[in-house]
């Protein structure tokens, strides 16, 4: 059988079309995949070092809070009750009170040690009732240097009373002082 031109021109564009089809098909279209699919791949990679760096950035964040909240924390512990003992703590918080007191022109008329307290695992809160006379201004300047002080104390149960020793106003005042000394348990 004999084709005639324009048939041979038909087939040669067949062959042809089937030649570039299978070129396409099964060389170059895989290749494609494989870059457009490297590019989602990048851009995976790019969004996951991104978090790892932000994670790094955050951990070094946190320990440097970390490590600040450890020095305040070792600093405040530096202001509770040296004594090892609730009894030595409470007769420590007892002295160190009274000579404040002194310093502000109060006069300590008695003192009462109070049961201790659990406060929490890990420290205990060594009350003392104190009972002062003297001035109002000085009372007021006694409770400031109290709280900051160099000692961690709280005031609970303040009692003021006034009264008149020879038209001169003073107070009577009671007074519970908490310290806090490390659980030695």
């Amino acid at each position: 059988m004999k084709l005639s031109a324009r048939e041979k021109r038909f087939v040669a564009a067949a062959l042809v079309s089937a030649a570039l089809f299978a070129t396409l098909e099964f060389g170059i279209l895989p290749e494609s995949e494989e870059w457009v699919g490297g590019e989602e791949e990048l851009l995976h990679l790019h969004k996951e070092l991104r978090h790892r760096r932000e994670l790094a950035a955050a951990t070094a964040e946190l320990q440097n809070q970390t490590a600040a909240q450890q020095a305040r924390l070792q600093a405040e512990e530096g202001r509770l009750l040296a004594a090892t003992e609730v009894n030595q703590a409470g007769a420590e918080l007892e002295q160190w009170i009274s000579q404040r007191a002194a310093e502000h022109q109060l006069e300590v008329v008695r003192s009462d040690f109070l049961p201790p307290g659990a406060l929490g695992e890990t420290y205990v809160r060594v009350p003392v009732r104190l009972e002062l006379s003297g001035r109002i201004g000085s009372l007021v300047q006694f409770f400031t240097a109290l709280l900051r002080g160099e000692r961690r104390v709280a005031l609970e149960e303040v009692q003021i009373n006034v009264f008149g020793v020879s038209g001169e106003k003073r107070v009577r005042c009671t007074v519970v002082v908490a310290g806090l000394m490390k659980n030695s348990t």
